[in-house]
């Protein structure tokens, strides 16, 4: 299916591994232009089956540079389709071994830089009549997991800005939706794993099939998958669908809403 994504211009966050870097990846296949900003990102340009992705080093923890990141993407290639707002995790730990200081932490890694960019963004596109916003979140937000305490607040935060914000824009044509990935093989994934295992006092490999047991589909997500819904998302293919969360999740959460 051509997604009709050809010639656009995207911005995805957290891009240099995992999901967010198969996003980036899947949007740059479909011919965009596609801005992968991480901390870790080179300034060297990836050509992909007629799109490119353009490495841009950024770390969503400058407020200030944040504050700046969709204004200086117009300003180098003159406009902004898509926004795909993706962080990194934060602590896993339990409620009661929290400090404040692993609350201000999270708040900097998952709510502000998501209002930053998804206000800036959405500005920019309602002033073009046309843009699409997603969100990269969690299942977590309607099933949530021991030590996930953190990742479960903040984001549910950020899903009530982008359900707000989708509802605000609608009318200039812009979507706003966000994604809800369930267990996927990423670095992240595994690293819950190891330090669910050493608090359990199991093994990474029992920890591991303890979270495929709950999911019916047997298995976990690639993140290629994920890619694939954002990138649909994203498209005009889904010009009817804003205000949504889509879990990517294998059935897992067995929620009816």
């Amino acid at each position: 299916m051509d997604l009709g994504l050809h010639s656009g211009v995207a911005l995805v966050t957290a891009a240099s591994r995992g999901i967010g870097r198969a996003t980036a990846e899947r949007l740059a296949r479909e011919g965009m232009t596609v801005v992968a900003a991480s901390r870790s990102g080179g300034d060297a340009e990836e050509l992909l089956d007629g799109g490119r992705i353009v490495n841009l080093p950024h770390d969503l923890a400058d407020e200030q540079a944040t504050a700046a990141l969709v204004n200086d993407v117009v300003e180098r290639f003159g406009r902004l389709d898509a926004a795909v707002l993706n962080t990194a995790g934060p602590k896993i730990t339990p409620v009661l071994s929290t400090t404040w200081e692993d609350w201000t932490a999270a708040h900097d890694l998952l709510l502000r830089p998501v209002v930053q960019i998804g206000t800036a963004a959405a500005r920019h596109m309602a002033d073009a009549e046309v843009g699409s916003i997603v969100l990269l979140s969690s299942t977590w937000v309607r099933q949530p997991a021991p030590g996930g305490v953190l990742s479960t607040s903040y984001r549910s935060a950020a899903s009530a800005f982008i359900k707000s914000l989708a509802t605000e824009v609608a009318g200039s044509g812009v979507r706003v939706n966000q994604v809800l990935t369930g267990a996927t093989g990423t670095d992240r994934t595994q690293r819950i794993a190891e330090i669910k295992a050493e608090a359990n006092g199991t093994t990474v490999e029992e920890e591991n099939a303890a979270v495929v047991r709950d999911i019916p589909l047997g298995r976990w997500a690639e993140a290629a998958e994920i890619a694939d819904v954002v990138a649909f998302l994203a498209s005009a293919r889904a010009s009817f669908i804003t205000g949504t969360a889509v879990p990517v999740d294998g059935g897992a959460v067995r929620a009816a809403h």
